[in-house]
């Protein structure tokens, strides 16, 4: 019988709002020169809307170039949005979806502002306004998305728009948010290459060792995760499915948590040649349990072949 593939990103839409979605959670990082290039790094959570509906990390940064108009918001010049990356996962019964979302040579809405207001005077000459300002708007950037629905990997690409606004501070009304939306440029997803990943290493106190690749027999592989905080250990038995996208690939398959049985789901990044302090692994399976983050030592390796 035949398996309907999952639908496209057509129609998604991510939302980090915590003032209306109180378990979304917004972490901003930045150095702001508004003569200069300013720098705006976040990490967020919130909910998924649309297709996959479900709920979504993103990470990214952003650099912006001198701020002198001629867009302003209230008042306040932007400058042009020199450079911009995100990576995002959404987690959905539809399917669990893992990408990347970058800027584009050819993308003309990218206004973006980083300033530390002091006493700044709104246009209507009496109101002044002191604090944080952050703002990110680009519009037809570029996705790229592994997506994992009913035992199989597909890849889907298209257009996305961002936008980040953050306001903390006085004579304006104060504004936190994330958004995201997502249009694909394909007819539909298309199954996913053969790929590869293989690492080790250790995340704090959890050691862990993998292989998985699908060639043309079919997927295959194993792993072995110590927690020694907890005291689990974890053995993959096989591989059900291996996606590959770009640096980054997903595991999913059968295991045992201390010798019971579980069904288990992997995400990887290989970041650089040397893993530690930039590569990432994690995992998670169906009995709750979960563990990962950037590595400590070791090396995690993707590839597409």
């Amino acid at each position: 019988m035949a398996v309907t593939p999952p639908p496209t990103l057509s129609g998604e839409f991510v939302s980090a709002f915590p003032e209306f979605i109180p378990t979304s959670t917004i972490d901003l990082v930045s150095d702001c020169d508004p003569d200069g290039t300013s720098s705006i790094s976040w990490s967020v959570s919130g909910d998924a809307f649309g297709p996959y509906a479900g709920t979504f990390v993103e990470t990214g940064t952003a650099t912006v170039g001198p701020q002198a108009g001629p867009l302003y918001v209230n008042g306040i010049p932007l400058g042009q949005i020199v450079s911009l990356e995100a990576f995002f996962s959404i987690d959905s019964p539809t399917g669990q979806v893992m990408g990347s979302l970058r800027m584009v040579a050819s993308t003309a809405n990218r206004m973006g502002g980083c300033h530390d207001l002091v006493d700044f005077v709104l246009p209507d000459g009496q109101t002044l306004v002191s604090g944080e300002f952050r703002r990110l708007f680009m519009q037809w950037g570029t996705y790229e998305a592994l997506i994992v629905a009913d035992g199989a990997a597909y890849l889907d690409s298209g257009e996305a728009d961002v936008l980040l606004e953050r306001f903390d501070g006085t004579g304006m009304q104060e504004v936190d948010a994330v958004q995201g939306s997502f249009r694909s440029l394909q007819s539909g997803v298309i199954p996913a290459p053969p790929g590869r990943a293989t690492g080790g290493g250790r995340v704090d106190d959890v050691t862990f060792g993998f292989n998985a690749l699908r060639d043309k027999s079919g997927p295959k592989g194993r792993c072995v995760v110590v927690d020694a905080t907890v005291d689990v250990h974890v053995s993959c038995l096989d591989v059900s499915v291996i996606g590959v996208v770009g640096n980054r690939a997903v595991i999913t398959g059968r295991a045992t948590y201390n010798g019971i049985p579980v069904t288990y789901r992997m995400t990887v990044v290989d970041v650089a040649e040397s893993g530690a302090d930039a590569d990432t692994w994690s995992i998670s399976l169906s009995n709750g349990y979960s563990a990962g983050g950037t590595l400590t030592e070791g090396n995690v390796q993707v590839s597409a072949k």
